[in-house]
Protein backbone atom coordinates (compact mmCIF):
# COMPACT_ATOMS: atom_id res chain seq x y z
CA UNK A 1 0.00 0.00 0.00
CA UNK A 2 3.18 2.70 1.17
CA UNK A 3 4.54 1.56 -2.77
CA UNK A 4 1.03 2.38 -4.12
CA UNK A 5 1.25 5.79 -2.59
CA UNK A 6 4.48 6.73 -3.13
CA UNK A 7 3.77 6.04 -6.71
CA UNK A 8 0.61 8.58 -7.18
CA UNK A 9 2.58 10.80 -5.36
CA UNK A 10 5.06 11.29 -8.19
CA UNK A 11 2.64 11.25 -10.33
CA UNK A 12 0.77 13.64 -9.23
CA UNK A 13 4.06 16.04 -8.42
CA UNK A 14 4.85 15.62 -11.94
CA UNK A 15 2.12 16.58 -13.31
CA UNK A 16 1.85 19.32 -10.84
CA UNK A 17 5.10 20.47 -11.36
CA UNK A 18 4.88 20.70 -14.75
CA UNK A 19 6.18 24.11 -15.07
CA UNK A 20 8.26 26.36 -17.74
CA UNK A 21 11.34 25.03 -16.78
CA UNK A 22 11.06 21.65 -16.64
CA UNK A 23 8.58 21.90 -20.23
CA UNK A 24 12.14 24.34 -21.31
CA UNK A 25 14.58 21.44 -20.48
CA UNK A 26 12.74 18.58 -21.94
CA UNK A 27 11.93 20.49 -25.47
CA UNK A 28 16.05 20.80 -25.15
CA UNK A 29 16.15 17.51 -24.63
CA UNK A 30 14.14 16.49 -27.64
CA UNK A 31 15.46 18.85 -29.88
CA UNK A 32 18.66 16.89 -28.64
CA UNK A 33 17.52 14.14 -29.98
CA UNK A 34 16.25 14.78 -33.11
CA UNK A 35 19.84 16.00 -33.86
CA UNK A 36 21.38 13.01 -32.73
CA UNK A 37 18.86 11.04 -34.90
CA UNK A 38 19.82 13.27 -37.74
CA UNK A 39 23.43 12.72 -37.32
CA UNK A 40 22.96 9.05 -37.32
CA UNK A 41 20.88 9.60 -40.51
CA UNK A 42 23.22 11.62 -42.41
CA UNK A 43 25.96 8.92 -42.19
CA UNK A 44 28.54 11.04 -41.99
CA UNK A 45 27.70 13.55 -45.02
CA UNK A 46 27.51 16.67 -43.26
CA UNK A 47 25.36 18.58 -46.03
CA UNK A 48 22.34 16.52 -45.65
CA UNK A 49 19.75 17.93 -43.33
CA UNK A 50 21.88 20.89 -43.01
CA UNK A 51 18.75 23.33 -42.44
CA UNK A 52 17.17 20.78 -40.12
CA UNK A 53 20.20 20.89 -37.47
CA UNK A 54 20.71 24.20 -38.04
CA UNK A 55 16.68 25.22 -36.95
CA UNK A 56 17.12 22.79 -34.51
CA UNK A 57 20.96 24.62 -33.15
CA UNK A 58 18.88 27.57 -33.65
CA UNK A 59 15.54 26.99 -31.07
CA UNK A 60 18.75 25.25 -28.35
CA UNK A 61 20.08 28.49 -28.34
CA UNK A 62 17.30 30.31 -28.19
CA UNK A 63 16.50 28.11 -24.72
CA UNK A 64 20.20 28.02 -23.33
CA UNK A 65 19.90 32.30 -23.56
CA UNK A 66 15.94 32.28 -21.99
CA UNK A 67 17.19 29.69 -19.20
CA UNK A 68 18.78 32.01 -16.22
CA UNK A 69 15.38 33.80 -16.23
CA UNK A 70 13.72 30.62 -15.78
CA UNK A 71 15.79 29.40 -13.02
CA UNK A 72 15.72 32.48 -11.13
CA UNK A 73 11.90 32.01 -11.45
CA UNK A 74 11.53 29.07 -10.62
CA UNK A 75 9.32 28.26 -6.97
CA UNK A 76 8.84 24.57 -7.07
CA UNK A 77 11.53 22.10 -5.68
CA UNK A 78 11.60 19.95 -8.95
CA UNK A 79 14.55 18.07 -7.28
CA UNK A 80 11.75 16.35 -4.57
CA UNK A 81 9.72 14.95 -7.62
CA UNK A 82 13.04 13.32 -9.10
CA UNK A 83 14.07 12.21 -5.33
CA UNK A 84 10.95 10.64 -4.45
CA UNK A 85 11.08 8.71 -7.79
CA UNK A 86 14.48 7.13 -6.86
CA UNK A 87 13.13 6.10 -3.64
CA UNK A 88 10.72 4.17 -5.45
CA UNK A 89 12.55 3.03 -8.00
CA UNK A 90 15.67 2.15 -5.78
CA UNK A 91 12.47 -0.32 -3.93
CA UNK A 92 11.40 -1.79 -7.43
CA UNK A 93 14.88 -2.61 -8.27
CA UNK A 94 14.92 -4.33 -4.92
CA UNK A 95 12.17 -6.67 -5.45
CA UNK A 96 12.05 -7.33 -8.91
CA UNK A 97 12.75 -10.03 -11.23
CA UNK A 98 15.91 -10.39 -13.33
CA UNK A 99 14.18 -9.43 -16.66
CA UNK A 100 12.72 -6.61 -14.87
CA UNK A 101 15.91 -5.04 -13.57
CA UNK A 102 17.42 -3.93 -16.85
CA UNK A 103 14.46 -1.39 -17.70
CA UNK A 104 14.21 -0.79 -14.01
CA UNK A 105 17.82 0.51 -13.94
CA UNK A 106 17.43 2.58 -17.32
CA UNK A 107 14.68 4.51 -15.22
CA UNK A 108 17.02 4.79 -12.17
CA UNK A 109 19.92 6.38 -14.86
CA UNK A 110 17.38 9.01 -15.80
CA UNK A 111 16.16 9.96 -12.74
CA UNK A 112 19.61 10.07 -11.00
CA UNK A 113 20.69 12.42 -13.39
CA UNK A 114 17.65 14.61 -13.79
CA UNK A 115 18.12 14.88 -9.56
CA UNK A 116 21.69 15.88 -10.23
CA UNK A 117 20.88 18.69 -13.24
CA UNK A 118 17.85 20.16 -11.42
CA UNK A 119 19.45 20.58 -8.16
CA UNK A 120 22.76 22.26 -9.80
CA UNK A 121 19.65 24.66 -10.64
CA UNK A 122 18.29 25.34 -7.83
CA UNK A 123 21.50 25.87 -6.50
CA UNK A 124 22.23 28.05 -9.07
CA UNK A 125 19.20 30.15 -8.35
CA UNK A 126 20.20 30.65 -5.07
CA UNK A 127 23.66 32.16 -6.01
CA UNK A 128 21.88 34.50 -8.53
CA UNK A 129 19.62 35.68 -5.38
CA UNK A 130 23.02 35.98 -2.87
CA UNK A 131 24.96 38.28 -6.22
CA UNK A 132 27.17 35.66 -6.19
CA UNK A 133 30.55 35.97 -8.30
CA UNK A 134 31.54 34.53 -11.25
CA UNK A 135 33.93 32.12 -9.51
CA UNK A 136 31.27 30.61 -6.90
CA UNK A 137 29.27 29.79 -10.06
CA UNK A 138 31.70 28.29 -11.91
CA UNK A 139 32.80 26.03 -9.10
CA UNK A 140 29.42 24.53 -8.44
CA UNK A 141 28.88 24.14 -12.16
CA UNK A 142 32.19 22.00 -12.42
CA UNK A 143 31.12 20.03 -9.14
CA UNK A 144 27.74 19.27 -11.48
CA UNK A 145 29.05 18.69 -14.38
CA UNK A 146 31.14 15.73 -12.47
CA UNK A 147 28.76 14.05 -11.02
CA UNK A 148 26.99 13.90 -14.64
CA UNK A 149 29.93 12.60 -16.62
CA UNK A 150 30.93 9.81 -13.93
CA UNK A 151 27.18 8.42 -13.84
CA UNK A 152 27.73 4.85 -15.36
CA UNK A 153 25.34 1.71 -14.65
CA UNK A 154 27.04 -1.85 -16.37
CA UNK A 155 23.35 -3.05 -16.26
CA UNK A 156 21.98 -0.85 -19.74
CA UNK A 157 22.09 -2.03 -22.96
CA UNK A 158 23.67 -0.07 -25.72
CA UNK A 159 20.13 1.01 -26.72
CA UNK A 160 19.32 2.27 -23.12
CA UNK A 161 22.91 3.76 -22.87
CA UNK A 162 22.82 5.43 -26.45
CA UNK A 163 19.58 7.34 -24.94
CA UNK A 164 21.59 7.85 -21.14
CA UNK A 165 24.50 9.99 -23.54
CA UNK A 166 22.33 11.88 -25.50
CA UNK A 167 20.61 13.42 -22.13
CA UNK A 168 24.31 13.32 -20.09
CA UNK A 169 25.40 15.12 -23.59
CA UNK A 170 22.25 18.18 -23.57
CA UNK A 171 22.93 18.52 -19.87
CA UNK A 172 26.54 18.88 -19.93
CA UNK A 173 25.85 21.63 -22.63
CA UNK A 174 23.68 23.64 -20.58
CA UNK A 175 25.62 23.25 -17.55
CA UNK A 176 28.70 24.23 -19.69
CA UNK A 177 26.79 27.22 -21.27
CA UNK A 178 26.07 28.81 -17.91
CA UNK A 179 29.69 28.24 -16.89
CA UNK A 180 31.14 29.29 -20.16
CA UNK A 181 28.33 32.98 -18.66
CA UNK A 182 29.30 32.85 -15.12
CA UNK A 183 30.71 36.28 -15.64
CA UNK A 184 27.62 37.75 -17.25
CA UNK A 185 25.11 36.10 -14.96
CA UNK A 186 27.05 37.34 -11.95
CA UNK A 187 25.97 39.97 -9.80
CA UNK A 188 27.04 43.45 -10.53
CA UNK A 189 30.25 44.77 -8.40
CA UNK A 190 28.31 47.67 -6.75
CA UNK A 191 25.19 45.94 -6.80
CA UNK A 192 26.16 43.23 -4.69
CA UNK A 193 29.36 44.75 -2.64
CA UNK A 194 26.52 47.52 -1.17
CA UNK A 195 24.02 45.72 -1.03
CA UNK A 196 21.70 47.52 -3.22
CA UNK A 197 19.18 44.59 -2.61
CA UNK A 198 18.85 45.87 1.14
CA UNK A 199 18.16 49.06 -0.27
CA UNK A 200 15.74 48.14 -2.44
CA UNK A 201 13.53 46.15 0.68
CA UNK A 202 14.07 48.70 3.09
CA UNK A 203 12.35 51.25 0.73
CA UNK A 204 9.81 48.80 0.13
CA UNK A 205 9.13 48.66 3.46
CA UNK A 206 7.76 52.12 3.67
CA UNK A 207 6.00 52.17 0.61
CA UNK A 208 3.94 49.56 -1.02
CA UNK A 209 2.10 50.10 -4.13
CA UNK A 210 0.59 47.53 -5.88
CA UNK A 211 2.89 46.05 -9.33
CA UNK A 212 5.33 49.32 -8.87
CA UNK A 213 8.50 48.64 -7.09
CA UNK A 214 9.21 51.64 -5.69
CA UNK A 215 12.11 50.98 -4.13
CA UNK A 216 13.54 49.81 -7.66
CA UNK A 217 12.65 53.01 -9.19
CA UNK A 218 14.09 55.76 -6.22
CA UNK A 219 17.00 53.69 -6.38
CA UNK A 220 17.88 54.00 -10.09
CA UNK A 221 17.35 57.98 -9.59
CA UNK A 222 19.27 57.85 -6.51
CA UNK A 223 21.79 55.88 -9.04
CA UNK A 224 21.74 57.94 -12.39
CA UNK A 225 21.89 61.37 -10.23
CA UNK A 226 25.23 60.27 -8.33
CA UNK A 227 26.67 59.31 -11.51
CA UNK A 228 25.69 62.66 -13.14
CA UNK A 229 27.73 64.59 -10.51
CA UNK A 230 30.97 61.98 -10.58
CA UNK A 231 31.35 63.45 -14.43
CA UNK A 232 33.08 66.71 -13.73
CA UNK A 233 34.96 65.17 -10.82
CA UNK A 234 36.09 61.66 -12.47
CA UNK A 235 38.34 63.88 -15.23
CA UNK A 236 39.93 66.44 -12.96
CA UNK A 237 40.82 62.87 -10.85
CA UNK A 238 42.53 61.06 -13.55
CA UNK A 239 44.13 64.31 -14.66
CA UNK A 240 45.04 64.89 -10.89
CA UNK A 241 46.73 60.61 -10.71
CA UNK A 242 48.65 60.73 -14.67
CA UNK A 243 49.71 63.99 -15.57
CA UNK A 244 50.60 65.86 -12.32
CA UNK A 245 53.36 62.61 -11.89
CA UNK A 246 54.76 64.42 -15.45
CA UNK A 247 55.61 68.04 -14.52
CA UNK A 248 58.87 68.86 -11.95
CA UNK A 249 57.84 70.68 -8.97
CA UNK A 250 59.21 74.12 -10.71
CA UNK A 251 56.97 73.58 -13.53
CA UNK A 252 54.57 76.75 -14.79
CA UNK A 253 51.35 77.24 -13.19
CA UNK A 254 50.61 77.88 -16.98
CA UNK A 255 51.70 74.69 -18.08
CA UNK A 256 49.76 73.18 -15.65
CA UNK A 257 46.71 75.07 -17.00
CA UNK A 258 47.58 74.24 -20.66
CA UNK A 259 48.00 70.85 -20.18
CA UNK A 260 44.86 70.33 -17.56
CA UNK A 261 42.75 71.81 -20.44
CA UNK A 262 44.21 69.96 -23.13
CA UNK A 263 43.62 66.18 -21.21
CA UNK A 264 40.19 67.08 -19.26
CA UNK A 265 38.84 68.55 -23.03
CA UNK A 266 40.20 65.72 -24.65
CA UNK A 267 39.12 62.69 -22.45
CA UNK A 268 36.10 64.66 -20.34
CA UNK A 269 33.30 63.28 -22.94
CA UNK A 270 34.46 59.39 -23.19
CA UNK A 271 34.50 59.28 -19.24
CA UNK A 272 31.13 60.88 -18.74
CA UNK A 273 29.84 58.87 -21.39
CA UNK A 274 31.47 55.27 -19.52
CA UNK A 275 30.13 57.14 -15.95
CA UNK A 276 26.41 56.68 -17.70
CA UNK A 277 26.83 53.51 -19.73
CA UNK A 278 28.31 52.29 -16.24
CA UNK A 279 25.20 53.70 -14.13
CA UNK A 280 22.66 52.27 -16.82
CA UNK A 281 23.96 48.94 -16.39
CA UNK A 282 23.71 48.91 -12.52
CA UNK A 283 20.04 50.57 -12.78
CA UNK A 284 19.28 47.10 -15.60
CA UNK A 285 20.28 45.26 -12.46
CA UNK A 286 18.33 46.66 -9.55
CA UNK A 287 15.29 46.72 -12.31
CA UNK A 288 15.60 42.70 -12.90
CA UNK A 289 16.89 41.92 -9.17
CA UNK A 290 16.37 39.58 -7.92
CA UNK A 291 16.75 37.58 -11.69
CA UNK A 292 20.16 37.66 -13.76
CA UNK A 293 20.55 40.45 -16.45
CA UNK A 294 19.34 39.06 -19.82
CA UNK A 295 22.32 37.54 -21.73
CA UNK A 296 21.96 39.37 -24.67
CA UNK A 297 21.35 42.40 -22.86
CA UNK A 298 24.73 41.97 -20.81
CA UNK A 299 26.79 41.88 -24.14
CA UNK A 300 25.02 44.50 -25.32
CA UNK A 301 26.46 46.71 -22.56
CA UNK A 302 29.80 44.44 -22.74
CA UNK A 303 30.02 45.86 -26.80
CA UNK A 304 29.02 49.11 -25.36
CA UNK A 305 32.06 48.88 -22.90
CA UNK A 306 34.35 47.64 -25.35
CA UNK A 307 33.45 50.59 -27.88
CA UNK A 308 33.60 53.65 -25.02
CA UNK A 309 37.09 52.12 -23.55
CA UNK A 310 38.58 52.27 -26.65
CA UNK A 311 37.57 55.68 -27.36
CA UNK A 312 38.89 56.70 -23.87
CA UNK A 313 42.18 54.97 -24.40
CA UNK A 314 43.08 56.42 -27.65
CA UNK A 315 42.21 59.81 -25.86
CA UNK A 316 44.45 59.67 -23.18
CA UNK A 317 47.47 58.02 -25.99
CA UNK A 318 46.57 61.61 -27.80
CA UNK A 319 46.57 63.37 -25.00
CA UNK A 320 48.26 61.80 -21.43
CA UNK A 321 50.37 59.59 -23.82
CA UNK A 322 51.41 62.12 -26.16
CA UNK A 323 53.34 64.35 -23.66
CA UNK A 324 55.24 61.04 -22.08
CA UNK A 325 56.38 59.44 -25.33
CA UNK A 326 57.29 63.27 -25.94
CA UNK A 327 59.62 63.47 -23.09
CA UNK A 328 61.07 60.06 -24.04
CA UNK A 329 61.96 61.11 -27.70
CA UNK A 330 63.21 64.13 -26.33
CA UNK A 331 65.84 62.03 -24.04
CA UNK A 332 66.32 59.44 -26.75
CA UNK A 333 66.54 61.68 -30.10
CA UNK A 334 64.58 59.05 -31.60
CA UNK A 335 61.13 60.48 -32.72
CA UNK A 336 60.67 58.24 -35.02
CA UNK A 337 60.63 54.95 -33.38
CA UNK A 338 58.35 57.00 -30.82
CA UNK A 339 56.18 57.98 -33.23
CA UNK A 340 56.08 53.97 -35.13
CA UNK A 341 55.24 52.90 -30.83
CA UNK A 342 52.28 54.98 -30.81
CA UNK A 343 50.66 53.92 -34.11
CA UNK A 344 51.12 50.53 -33.37
CA UNK A 345 50.15 50.74 -30.12
CA UNK A 346 46.86 52.47 -31.70
CA UNK A 347 46.73 49.27 -34.11
CA UNK A 348 46.75 46.77 -31.47
CA UNK A 349 43.97 48.90 -29.31
CA UNK A 350 41.58 48.23 -32.46
CA UNK A 351 42.59 45.11 -32.55
CA UNK A 352 41.82 43.62 -29.41
CA UNK A 353 38.59 45.61 -29.08
CA UNK A 354 37.54 44.71 -32.27
CA UNK A 355 38.41 40.77 -31.23
CA UNK A 356 36.39 41.24 -27.86
CA UNK A 357 33.19 42.75 -29.57
CA UNK A 358 33.42 39.40 -31.88
CA UNK A 359 33.65 37.21 -29.66
CA UNK A 360 30.56 38.94 -27.48
CA UNK A 361 28.40 38.93 -30.77
CA UNK A 362 28.86 34.86 -30.89
CA UNK A 363 31.81 34.56 -33.20
CA UNK A 364 34.74 32.13 -32.69
CA UNK A 365 37.65 34.85 -31.94
CA UNK A 366 40.02 31.34 -32.06
CA UNK A 367 38.64 30.61 -35.74
CA UNK A 368 38.77 33.62 -36.93
CA UNK A 369 42.55 34.20 -35.23
CA UNK A 370 43.44 30.04 -37.12
CA UNK A 371 41.52 31.52 -40.45
CA UNK A 372 44.35 34.17 -40.68
CA UNK A 373 46.56 31.56 -41.02
CA UNK A 374 44.73 29.63 -43.50
CA UNK A 375 44.11 33.29 -45.58
CA UNK A 376 47.63 34.33 -44.93
CA UNK A 377 49.24 33.18 -47.89
CA UNK A 378 46.33 35.14 -50.31
CA UNK A 379 46.65 38.17 -48.04
CA UNK A 380 50.26 38.47 -48.78
CA UNK A 381 50.00 37.87 -52.08
CA UNK A 382 47.58 40.67 -52.49
CA UNK A 383 49.09 42.91 -49.91
CA UNK A 384 52.62 42.10 -50.50
CA UNK A 385 53.30 45.97 -50.96
CA UNK A 386 51.56 46.75 -47.91
CA UNK A 387 53.69 44.46 -45.64
CA UNK A 388 56.67 45.01 -47.33
CA UNK A 389 56.67 48.37 -46.37
CA UNK A 390 55.30 47.60 -42.78
CA UNK A 391 58.66 45.68 -42.35
CA UNK A 392 60.71 48.22 -44.07
CA UNK A 393 59.15 50.98 -41.52
CA UNK A 394 60.37 48.54 -38.91
CA UNK A 395 63.82 48.19 -40.20
CA UNK A 396 64.09 51.97 -40.89
CA UNK A 397 63.15 52.55 -37.02
CA UNK A 398 65.60 50.78 -35.48
CA UNK A 399 67.92 50.49 -38.28
CA UNK A 400 68.88 54.45 -37.25
CA UNK A 401 69.50 55.69 -40.89
CA UNK A 402 67.87 58.88 -39.90
CA UNK A 403 65.57 60.28 -37.41
CA UNK A 404 62.98 63.19 -37.50
CA UNK A 405 64.67 66.50 -38.84
CA UNK A 406 67.40 65.19 -40.05
CA UNK A 407 68.51 66.88 -44.08
CA UNK A 408 68.70 63.16 -46.26
CA UNK A 409 68.99 62.92 -49.83
CA UNK A 410 67.16 59.91 -51.06
CA UNK A 411 67.68 59.21 -54.64
CA UNK A 412 66.85 62.23 -56.24
CA UNK A 413 64.92 63.50 -53.58
CA UNK A 414 66.63 65.85 -50.62
CA UNK A 415 65.10 67.56 -47.95
CA UNK A 416 63.93 67.05 -43.78
CA UNK A 417 62.45 63.73 -42.50
CA UNK A 418 58.69 64.74 -41.21
CA UNK A 419 58.07 61.40 -39.88
CA UNK A 420 58.63 57.84 -40.57
CA UNK A 421 55.30 56.02 -41.07
CA UNK A 422 53.53 52.46 -41.41
CA UNK A 423 53.84 52.47 -44.76
CA UNK A 424 55.37 55.85 -45.90
CA UNK A 425 58.42 58.07 -44.98
CA UNK A 426 57.34 61.76 -45.38
CA UNK A 427 59.83 64.22 -46.48
CA UNK A 428 59.48 67.79 -46.45
CA UNK A 429 62.32 69.39 -49.63
CA UNK A 430 63.62 72.74 -49.40
CA UNK A 431 61.39 73.60 -51.70
CA UNK A 432 58.57 73.08 -49.33
CA UNK A 433 57.37 70.65 -51.32
CA UNK A 434 55.61 67.22 -49.13
CA UNK A 435 57.17 64.01 -50.84
CA UNK A 436 55.88 60.62 -49.49
CA UNK A 437 58.34 57.36 -50.41
CA UNK A 438 57.03 54.15 -49.94
CA UNK A 439 59.08 52.73 -47.35
CA UNK A 440 60.08 49.61 -49.73
CA UNK A 441 61.42 52.26 -51.88
CA UNK A 442 63.24 53.74 -48.78
CA UNK A 443 65.09 51.11 -47.64
CA UNK A 444 66.05 50.01 -51.24
CA UNK A 445 67.90 53.49 -52.28
CA UNK A 446 71.02 55.25 -51.12
CA UNK A 447 70.28 57.15 -48.44
CA UNK A 448 72.68 60.34 -47.79
CA UNK A 449 72.41 61.84 -44.12
CA UNK A 450 73.89 65.06 -44.20
CA UNK A 451 72.75 65.76 -40.45
CA UNK A 452 75.39 63.15 -39.11
CA UNK A 453 77.90 65.63 -38.88
CA UNK A 454 79.35 66.95 -35.74
CA UNK A 455 82.17 68.60 -37.06
CA UNK A 456 83.39 69.75 -39.99
CA UNK A 457 81.29 71.23 -43.44
CA UNK A 458 83.66 70.60 -46.48
CA UNK A 459 84.13 73.68 -48.29
CA UNK A 460 86.60 73.62 -51.39
CA UNK A 461 87.44 76.36 -53.57
CA UNK A 462 90.24 77.99 -55.83
CA UNK A 463 91.65 81.34 -56.01
CA UNK A 464 92.85 82.42 -59.06
CA UNK A 465 95.98 85.25 -59.05
CA UNK A 466 96.72 87.63 -62.56
CA UNK A 467 100.26 86.11 -64.07
CA UNK A 468 101.97 89.19 -62.86
CA UNK A 469 103.18 87.15 -59.60
CA UNK A 470 105.93 86.26 -58.58
CA UNK A 471 106.91 83.19 -57.10
CA UNK A 472 108.14 84.45 -53.84
CA UNK A 473 105.11 86.16 -53.87
CA UNK A 474 102.83 83.34 -54.32
CA UNK A 475 104.79 81.14 -52.08
CA UNK A 476 103.94 83.49 -49.21
CA UNK A 477 100.60 83.71 -49.83
CA UNK A 478 100.01 80.28 -49.98
CA UNK A 479 101.69 80.19 -46.45
CA UNK A 480 99.72 83.01 -45.06
CA UNK A 481 96.59 81.41 -45.89
CA UNK A 482 97.71 77.61 -44.66
CA UNK A 483 98.53 79.56 -41.40
CA UNK A 484 95.35 81.44 -41.07
CA UNK A 485 93.33 78.22 -41.54
CA UNK A 486 95.21 76.43 -39.14
CA UNK A 487 94.23 78.79 -36.52
CA UNK A 488 91.21 79.98 -37.29
CA UNK A 489 88.02 79.27 -34.74
CA UNK A 490 85.71 78.95 -37.97
CA UNK A 491 87.85 75.63 -39.15
CA UNK A 492 87.65 72.34 -37.72
CA UNK A 493 91.09 71.87 -36.23
CA UNK A 494 93.55 68.58 -35.82
CA UNK A 495 92.25 68.15 -32.51
CA UNK A 496 88.38 68.48 -33.29
CA UNK A 497 88.07 64.63 -33.39
CA UNK A 498 85.13 61.99 -31.36
CA UNK A 499 87.74 61.29 -28.40
CA UNK A 500 87.68 64.78 -27.91
CA UNK A 501 84.37 65.69 -27.67
CA UNK A 502 82.69 62.30 -27.87
CA UNK A 503 82.23 59.68 -24.25
CA UNK A 504 84.81 57.82 -22.68
CA UNK A 505 83.38 54.50 -24.61
CA UNK A 506 84.92 56.28 -27.90
CA UNK A 507 88.75 56.40 -26.30
CA UNK A 508 88.98 52.59 -26.40
CA UNK A 509 86.72 52.10 -29.43
CA UNK A 510 89.29 54.18 -31.41
CA UNK A 511 91.25 50.87 -31.68
CA UNK A 512 88.72 49.05 -33.28
CA UNK A 513 86.88 51.51 -36.21
CA UNK A 514 87.52 54.63 -37.22
CA UNK A 515 85.49 56.84 -34.73
CA UNK A 516 85.86 60.12 -36.50
CA UNK A 517 84.20 58.72 -39.39
CA UNK A 518 81.72 57.10 -37.22
CA UNK A 519 81.06 59.76 -35.50
CA UNK A 520 80.56 62.29 -38.32
CA UNK A 521 84.15 64.53 -37.23
CA UNK A 522 86.30 65.90 -39.91
CA UNK A 523 89.68 67.63 -39.58
CA UNK A 524 91.29 68.03 -42.65
CA UNK A 525 93.22 70.72 -44.14
CA UNK A 526 94.84 71.41 -47.55
CA UNK A 527 96.06 74.82 -49.42
CA UNK A 528 98.70 74.28 -52.31
CA UNK A 529 99.08 75.68 -56.03
CA UNK A 530 96.73 73.50 -58.34
CA UNK A 531 97.40 75.06 -61.96
CA UNK A 532 98.35 76.96 -64.33
CA UNK A 533 94.99 78.00 -66.30
CA UNK A 534 95.03 80.30 -69.40
CA UNK A 535 94.32 83.35 -67.51
CA UNK A 536 95.18 82.49 -63.81
CA UNK A 537 97.59 80.97 -61.73
CA UNK A 538 95.53 78.64 -59.22
CA UNK A 539 95.92 77.92 -55.25
CA UNK A 540 93.35 75.14 -54.14
CA UNK A 541 91.96 75.03 -50.49
CA UNK A 542 90.11 72.18 -49.53
CA UNK A 543 88.97 72.58 -45.52
CA UNK A 544 86.20 71.93 -43.37
CA UNK A 545 83.98 74.77 -41.71
CA UNK A 546 83.63 73.83 -37.76
CA UNK A 547 79.62 74.43 -37.85
CA UNK A 548 77.64 71.66 -39.80
CA UNK A 549 74.43 73.51 -39.56
CA UNK A 550 73.54 75.68 -42.74
CA UNK A 551 73.50 79.47 -41.34
CA UNK A 552 76.48 78.56 -39.44
CA UNK A 553 78.07 77.47 -42.70
CA UNK A 554 77.04 80.08 -44.52
CA UNK A 555 78.33 82.83 -41.90
CA UNK A 556 81.52 81.01 -41.72
CA UNK A 557 82.22 80.66 -45.12
CA UNK A 558 81.50 84.39 -45.77
CA UNK A 559 84.00 85.18 -43.01
CA UNK A 560 86.71 83.52 -44.80
CA UNK A 561 86.07 84.23 -47.97
CA UNK A 562 86.59 88.15 -46.83
CA UNK A 563 89.47 87.67 -45.12
CA UNK A 564 91.15 85.39 -47.67
CA UNK A 565 90.98 88.43 -49.70
CA UNK A 566 92.74 90.29 -47.58
CA UNK A 567 95.42 88.41 -47.71
CA UNK A 568 96.14 88.06 -51.25
CA UNK A 569 95.93 92.11 -50.95
CA UNK A 570 98.17 92.05 -48.31
CA UNK A 571 100.81 90.10 -50.06
CA UNK A 572 100.57 92.54 -53.30
CA UNK A 573 98.80 90.03 -55.04
CA UNK A 574 95.09 90.36 -57.13
CA UNK A 575 92.54 87.64 -58.64
CA UNK A 576 92.86 87.51 -62.07
CA UNK A 577 89.96 87.24 -64.45
CA UNK A 578 88.92 85.91 -67.75
CA UNK A 579 91.01 88.26 -70.41
CA UNK A 580 91.75 88.92 -74.14
CA UNK A 581 94.95 90.58 -74.73
CA UNK A 582 95.19 91.94 -78.49
CA UNK A 583 98.85 92.73 -79.56
CA UNK A 584 99.33 95.02 -82.91
CA UNK A 585 102.27 94.97 -85.11
CA UNK A 586 103.50 97.75 -87.03
CA UNK A 587 104.94 96.73 -90.32
CA UNK A 588 107.04 99.51 -91.80
CA UNK A 589 107.39 99.17 -95.69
Amino acid sequence: MKKIFLLFFTFASLLFCKDELLNTVEDFLHYENKLNDLNIKSDGNSSRFANEKKELTELKEKILNNLPRLISSQENNISLVFKAEKDILTQRINEAKDGEKANLHFKMMNAELDLVFYDSLLSLKTLFQGNANSQDIKNLLDENMLKIDTKIDENLNKDMQDKIDVKIKAYDEILNFLKQNAYSLQGNFIFSTLRLDDIINYINSFFTVKYINVGKIVLCIAILLFFDLLKNIIPMLIYKILVEILLSSTAKQAKQDELRDIFVKKNKKAIRLILFAYALSICVSVIYYPTPVDLSLTNAFYILYAILFTYLILGLLDSYGIILLAKLAKKSGKKEVVNLIIKIIYFIIIIISTLFILARLGFNVSAIIASLGIGGLAVALAAKDVIANFFASLLLSFDDSFNQGDWVEIGNIQGTVVETGLRKTTIRTFDNCLVFLPNSTVMSSNISNWSRRKIGRRLKMSLGLTYEAKADQLEHCVKDIREYLLNSPLVAQADDDAVKYGDYRLKYKQNLVSVNDLEGYKNACYVALSAFKDSSIDIELDFFIKNTDKRGFFEARQTIMLDLMRIVEKNNLSFAYPSLSVYLENNKA
